[in-house]
Parts: C-alpha cells; sequence; structure tokens
C-alpha cells in the first residue's frame, strides 16, 4: 500500500540547506509554516540543473521584453 500527501502552503517565501548536517537537510518555509526533507546529491544536481533551465528561460523572456520595450521607446521617439 502505498500512502501520499500533498501540502500547499502557497508561494515559498524563505529555503535553508543544512550544511552542517550530512544527510542533506532542505527546509522551504512561509510563515511559521515549514515543509523539511532530505535530497540525495543525485536528486540535488537534477533540481539545480532544473532551476537553472528555469532561470535562463526567465532571463530570455525577460530581455526580449525588455528591448521590445527598448525599440518601442525609440520608435516613438
Amino acid at each position: 500500500m502505498q500512502i501520499s500527501q500533498t501540502v500547499s502552503f502557497g508561494q515559498v517565501e524563505n529555503t535553508f540547506v543544512s550544511t552542517w548536517k550530512s544527510d542533506n537537510e532542505i527546509e522551504l518555509r512561509k510563515g511559521e509554516d515549514k515543509v523539511v526533507f532530505t535530497m540525495s546529491e543525485e536528486v540535488m544536481k537534477q533540481l539545480h540543473k532544473r532551476l537553472g533551465d528555469k532561470l535562463t528561460s526567465i532571463a530570455a523572456e525577460r530581455l526580449a521584453q525588455a528591448k521590445e520595450l527598448t525599440q518601442e521607446q525609440s520608435e516613438n521617439e
């Protein structure tokens, strides 16, 4: 039998990764609420790559928007 649970507490406000424990403990916090879990090195690498890809995508979108805004402003001058 498998038991699973989904916890939804909105936008994460703070993160903490233990540097003194060897079990790779991670905390996600919102106000007084927190989710604590451990993550293997391999899963950390996967998360790191996915976060990097996501941040690169966000940066590319913002750059395109900034270029478009700059172009619109130059055309209006």
